[in-house]
């Protein structure tokens, strides 16, 4: 199977090798499209084979054009099947990426939707490898984060993502249209999305969430699309979700 993979990113620079190795474990291509915030990633495309890099210039927080990269980015694509997400979403398969994306192909299946995991560590992983060969723990939230980010674009034509993805409308080819939200049903083989913002000290992550509010957009502030209050606040909020929650994800 064929899979590209797209994926939207700023700063996260510790988290870049992780989740390129992660992606082209199994896909034929990783997208990034860098709206900057950190390192150039230019001379790791070089180095990289699979991996591109494209400069996006949006440096504020912008749900509408967010939304508008990820329904348009993937459009005429090759590939047997198509991965758009945010930088911090690892698409996670426990059965295997073959075996599993073989099984949806199978049964005719357009959009498999993941069961949603907030990843949880606090310290960042140290190593070279993958992500969750250090980082195991994480806690279940199929409300927020079960986002449709998988598809497959020989038989969907339009995805439709609403604002932060959490849900969608698809269009097919032969002009059939569906809502892919909190009814519909999750993927078998199961795939997990693992979500990363809520790996490393707590400090950090506040920091981040605050230099998101200061980079939000009038628009996303009047309409209150994200988190608009101080970062170490709201870090303690999540936390207090996950932590009590937690088991362990990764074998």
């Amino acid at each position: 199977m064929n899979l590209e993979c797209h994926l939207l990113r700023y700063a996260d620079d510790w988290l870049v090798p992780y989740v390129v190795r992660h992606y082209l474990s199994f896909a034929s291509k990783v997208v990034i499209h860098d709206a900057g915030g950190g390192m150039d990633l230019a001379d790791m495309a070089t180095r990289t084979p699979g991996l591109v890099v494209i400069p996006w210039d949006c440096p504020e927080v912008n749900d509408i054009r967010y939304a508008e990269l990820r329904n348009s980015c993937w459009k005429g694509t090759q590939a047997d099947w198509v991965v758009v997400g945010d930088l911090d979403e690892l698409l996670w398969f426990p059965e295997g990426a073959e075996a599993t994306l073989a099984a949806y192909e199978a049964m005719g299946a357009a959009v498999p939707k993941p069961h949603g995991i907030e990843m949880f560590s606090e310290t960042y992983p140290t190593k070279d490898g993958q992500i969750f060969d250090e980082i195991k723990m994480g806690a279940s939230d199929d409300k927020w984060y079960s986002k449709a980010i998988l598809f497959n674009p020989r038989l969907v034509s339009d995805m439709r993502y609403g604002l932060g993805s959490h849900e969608c409308d698809p269009v097919l080819h032969d002009q059939r249209r569906f809502h892919v939200g909190p009814q519909w049903p999750f993927a078998k083989p199961p795939c997990y999305l693992l979500h990363c913002h809520h790996i490393g000290p707590a400090q950090d992550i506040a920091d981040k969430y605050d230099a998101t509010i200061t980079r939000m957009c009038a628009q996303n502030k009047q309409m209150h699309w994200g988190n608009l209050e101080p970062g170490i606040k709201h870090v303690a909020d999540k936390r207090a979700n996950i932590v009590p929650h937690l088991s362990q994800i990764i074998p």
